[in-house]
């Protein structure tokens, strides 16, 4: 005998499928056909379209006219800041992040640990002309950026190794570390050191030192970004003193707000 689907049951698969969709969606793959979401999905092509078609008339997704690719909307955006809201974190350290980037003069970000990447919760600049612009919610690779790699050293080894996937990872410069191998020394230096280092690893010209900052059990990072001209040895250890000192009154912040 056929059994029955009621109404509330079908809109919860729709709204799984099209949560779905959505998760396709990252770095990697930017841009996707009707085709290849049916195809990774293992959906009907006149399902996809479907969804597709709402998502995209909600604004969740775009369509390139030309490409006829489709990838994600502007209205996905609207949903960070009562995220970032949500998390508290980015609120109680906003200030220190701030000072912080006032002090240096350099840009300094504040990232948790996504997968196999590293998502900005805040960013804030310093005077100087030259410095690194990068925008809240931005993901980069962890294995080749010193958040990341500050983040990775607080993980279980197998842990950090599987959630970096499969190897050889994406090499963004011949300093990128693209292997396990290569990486896991780094990882027990950070561990050893509290601090972690990236040397154009992530772009040339491009330098970076994170150390981590402990948020309800698990571990953000905080990093100061700047050109490789301008990170001598000398200040390259002041910044280390100045970016331990902030994430040590980020925590006694969050251990006054009760979280």
């Amino acid at each position: 005998m056929r059994k029955e689907v009621s109404s509330a049951e079908t809109s919860v698969g729709t709204l799984a499928r099209g949560l779905d969709i959505l998760g396709l969606f990252s770095r990697d793959l930017p841009e996707l056909t009707q085709t290849e979401i049916s195809a990774r999905l293992g959906l009907p092509l006149p399902t996809v379209h479907r969804l597709t078609a709402v998502l995209a008339e909600r604004g969740y997704l775009d369509r390139d006219p030309r490409t006829r690719r489709f990838r994600l909307g502007l209205e996905i955006a609207r949903f960070l800041p009562p995220l970032l809201s949500g998390l508290r974190l980015p609120e109680v350290a906003r200030g220190h992040v701030a000072q912080l980037a006032a002090d240096s003069g350099e840009t300094v970000n504040l990232a948790l640990l996504q997968d196999d990447e590293i998502v900005y919760l805040l960013s804030e600049s310093g005077d100087h002309l030259l410095s690194a612009q990068t925008p809240v919610g931005m993901r980069l690779p962890a294995h080749c950026t010193a958040l990341g790699k500050c983040l990775l050293a607080q993980l279980p080894e197998e842990t950090a190794r599987d959630m970096l996937g499969d190897e050889p990872w994406e090499g963004r410069t011949p300093a990128t570390a693209t292997t396990w191998t290569a990486l896991e020394p780094m990882l027990a230096r950070i561990r050893r050191d509290g601090v972690a280092q990236s040397w154009e690893e992530y772009e040339i010209g491009l330098a970076s030192i994170a150390v981590p900052v402990n948020w309800l059990g698990d571990s953000a990072a905080l990093n100061v970004s700047l050109p490789t001209t301008r990170a001598t040895r000398a200040f390259r250890l002041e910044l280390v003193g100045r970016l331990r000192d902030a994430a040590a009154r980020i925590e006694a912040s969050l251990a006054a707000r009760g979280h």
